[in-house]
């Protein structure tokens, strides 16, 4: 994916800011370089709250700075559009790489059937097991930022296999504060193997970040482990930047980096 368009996704949240693509009420890696693409997938330790257990290190501190400038009077943040928001590229098809014929494609989860596929994938890549009521917390309540990627087959229509997999969500972070803010989480991301290497991780992440900025977010946040390069590097060149340092934050004791990409400053309400 181009690196032109994770840099462009805070200038686009004020042309997108409160436009809905219509729908039901319902309630890691450089892009293509096969070298950073190893590792291509986050890890949701976000079951309902923002558990930053252990002590955490600032590294830019919950910042008045950077984007946000730090003297701006806030007012309350947009509110958040609860309609489902409708993903739609037109059909998009990205040609992969030495596979003649083969291309992948990205559509909306769109039932508890493909559940089991995306835990499937999830199981291997991540450093800790989620049970099932993770995995339904997180698509039930916000089904329009679980993103899938699937492989199709110009000579067999019949192919149609996820191969990866972006889950988050969105909701209101320090509702009662003056300085309250609609937060975007990025909870799980995966791309099967094979089939990395041609920037598949970083447009699931564009693509879920996309459908956040028309549901009116400010920023958005994630973790993944301190020794997660490929990650790391997919992430910071969409513009996160390292915002905490959570020790011990995983179950194999590894510490693990907050990193947050700011949509909106307090001038943008």
């Amino acid at each position: 994916v181009d690196f032109f368009l994770g840099c462009c996704l805070r200038a686009d949240m004020n042309k997108g800011k409160g436009k809905k693509k219509g729908g039901k009420n319902k309630k890691s890696n450089k892009p293509n370089d096969t070298a950073n693409e190893h590792d291509t997938h986050d890890h949701g330790h976000d079951h309902g709250h923002d558990h930053g257990h252990g002590h955490s290190h600032d590294h830019d501190h919950e910042h008045g700075g950077g984007c946000c400038g730090g003297h701006a009077e806030y007012t309350p943040a947009p509110t958040i559009i609860d309609e489902f928001v409708k993903f739609d590229d037109g059909g998009k098809k990205y040609p992969l790489k030495g596979m003649e014929g083969k291309y992948a494609v990205f559509e909306q989860y769109q039932a508890e059937t493909q559940l089991e596929r995306i835990m499937d994938m999830m199981t291997i890549a991540l450093s800790e097991p989620y049970s099932i009521f993770t995995y339904r917390y997180f698509i039930n309540n916000w089904p329009d930022l679980c993103l899938l990627l699937k492989l199709r087959d110009e000579k067999d229509p019949s192919v149609d296999k996820i191969i990866g997999c972006i889950v988050g969500k969105l909701d209101v972070h320090n509702p009662e504060s003056y300085s309250r803010r609609n937060r975007g989480y990025i909870a799980m991301l995966v791309v099967e193997k094979e089939y990395r290497g041609n920037g598949l991780g970083s447009q699931l992440v564009c693509n879920c970040i996309e459908t956040m900025i028309h549901k009116n977010c400010d920023e958005v946040v994630l973790e993944t482990e301190v020794t997660n390069t490929g990650a790391l590097q997919l992430y910071e060149r969409l513009g996160f930047v390292r915002d905490k340092r959570l020790h011990r934050y995983y179950l194999n004791g590894v510490d693990a980096f907050r990193l947050k990409l700011w949509m909106t400053t307090a001038a943008d309400w």
